[in-house]
């Protein structure tokens, strides 16, 4: 990977927010193994590769008491109040929404999105399929190339890292294993 883009203040916050999230996932019993381990010598993310065509997959391959699960990690400064919607979303790009769902198909091992907010420092969780219930689809190329998936900040559970980190016992990440 790009050394100059490893020292960039947008891969400093996201990756504190994926060692952030990997960290409270191993203390609630989950095992990680961190996709972005091997994102290769260039800035492209790590892909499930086929024949003829390959996916970028999530952040995190997370395992507990013989489940799996994929999870990926944002790490925004706050959730966006849209006008069109009049709720606060959050968004990824459509090009990897697309991908989570085909590599949730290909593995048959649900995808859960996490939303680390620094402003509020809540951690947000969904899985991907409930989110899809409220999506908003942005297909311009303002944002992010090939359109943005939003979703509300309300379609997510809410785990309060300020109250959460005192007692890691207390994570409330069962829901993952259900």
């Amino acid at each position: 990977m790009d050394q100059a883009f490893r020292e960039s203040e947008e891969w400093k916050k996201g990756c504190m927010g994926e060692l952030l999230i990997a960290d409270l996932l191993k203390r609630a019993g989950w095992y990680i193994l961190p996709s972005y381990d091997y994102s290769g010598e260039d800035e492209k993310a790590p892909r499930l590769q086929g024949a003829l065509e390959d996916y970028v997959i999530p952040d995190l391959d997370i395992s507990k008491n013989g489940e799996r699960r994929w999870a990926e990690v944002k790490t925004k400064q706050s959730a966006d109040w849209t006008r069109i919607t009049q709720r606060l979303e959050h968004g990824i790009p459509l090009r990897h929404y697309h991908h989570y769902l085909e590599v949730q198909r290909i593995t048959g091992c649900d995808v859960w999105l996490f939303v680390y907010e620094i402003e509020t420092g809540d951690v947000l969780y969904a899985q991907l399929d409930e989110l899809a219930e409220d999506l908003r689809l942005y297909e311009g190329n303002k944002m992010s190339r090939g359109g943005m998936a939003f979703f509300p900040r309300d379609a997510f559970k809410l785990w309060p890292l300020k109250e959460k980190l005192d007692d890691p016992t207390q994570l409330e990440l069962g829901l993952l294993a259900a």
